[in-house]
C-alpha cells in the first residue's frame, strides 16, 4: 500500500512529500525542453538523496534505448527505474533489470482493450512493478477504467500501480475499485498551470485521501 507523487523539481518539495507520507517520490529525467517537469541527472540525484530514509526514490526515464537508460541510472542512483517508453519489449526490460540490479523497474503499461492483459502477461518475468495507466499523454493526468487494473491486479504476480487523472477525490473509491498495491499521482498535484510545481496542500489531501482509501480496504 504505496503512495507515489511525482515530478519533483526541488528538494524542497520533494522533503515536503516525503514528510507528508508518500513511500515513493518520482523525479522525470530528461534534457531540457523534452517535458516541463524534466531535471537533468545530478538534480534528480540530489532530489533523491534528499527523501532518504523516509521515502524511496522513483526516476522516470522517457528514452527507448537501454544504455542510456542504465548510465541514467547509475548516475542518479535511484531505488526504482520508472520504464514509460512504449518500445522496449519485455525481453529489453528484462535485459536492462539484470542491468541495473538491486535497482527495481516499474514497468508503465497502458490500459488499452485487449492489450493490458498481454502486456501483463508478458511482463512477470521482466519487471518487479506493474503500472496501468491511461497511457493517452505522457505527463498522465486522465483517467481510465479502474475496474481494468483490477483485472491486473488479480492475475498479475507482480504489485501493481495504478495511475491516471487521479485525485484527493476519487482516489478513494478508484482503490476501493482497483484494489492495488499503490496510487500514483503526476498531474493533479502540480500546481495548477506549472507543471512540476507542487501544491503541497493538494499533496497533502491526496496522500491522505489514499492513505483512508487504503485502509477501508482492510476494514
Amino acid at each position: 500500500m504505496i503512495v507515489q507523487i511525482y515530478s519533483m523539481t526541488s528538494i524542497a518539495d520533494a522533503v515536503a512529500t516525503a514528510e507528508a507520507g508518500a513511500g515513493l517520490i518520482g523525479v522525470v529525467v530528461a534534457d531540457a525542453g523534452v517535458v516541463p517537469e524534466g531535471v537533468n541527472a545530478k538534480t534528480a540525484r540530489d532530489i533523491l538523496a534528499a527523501i532518504r530514509p523516509r521515502s524511496r526514490g522513483v526516476a522516470l526515464s522517457l528514452s527507448d534505448d537501454r544504455d542510456e537508460i542504465c548510465t541514467m541510472v547509475e548516475t542518479v542512483r535511484p531505488d526504482i527505474v520508472h520504464l514509460a517508453a512504449r518500445e522496449i519489449d519485455p525481453d529489453e526490460c528484462a535485459w536492462i533489470r539484470s542491468r541495473i540490479a538491486p535497482v527495481r523497474v516499474l514497468r508503465a503499461i497502458a490500459a488499452r482493450a485487449g492489450e493490458v492483459l498481454s502486456e501483463a502477461d508478458a511482463h512477470q518475468e521482466c519487471a518487479d512493478i506493474l503500472m496501468v495507466e491511461a497511457g493517452a499523454k505522457r505527463a498522465g493526468g486522465e483517467t481510465h477504467e479502474w475496474s481494468v487494473c483490477r483485472t491486473v491486479v488479480d492475475r498479475s504476480r507482480l504489485p501493481v500501480m495504478l495511475a491516471g487523472g487521479l485525485t484527493a477525490e476519487n482516489v478513494g473509491e478508484a482503490i476501493a475499485v482497483a484494489r492495488p498495491w499503490g496510487v500514483d499521482s503526476f498531474t493533479h498535484t502540480d500546481i495548477p498551470g506549472q507543471r512540476g510545481r507542487k501544491d503541497l496542500a493538494r499533496v497533502r489531501a491526496f496522500i491522505a485521501a489514499a492513505l483512508r482509501g487504503f485502509a477501508a480496504t482492510l476494514a
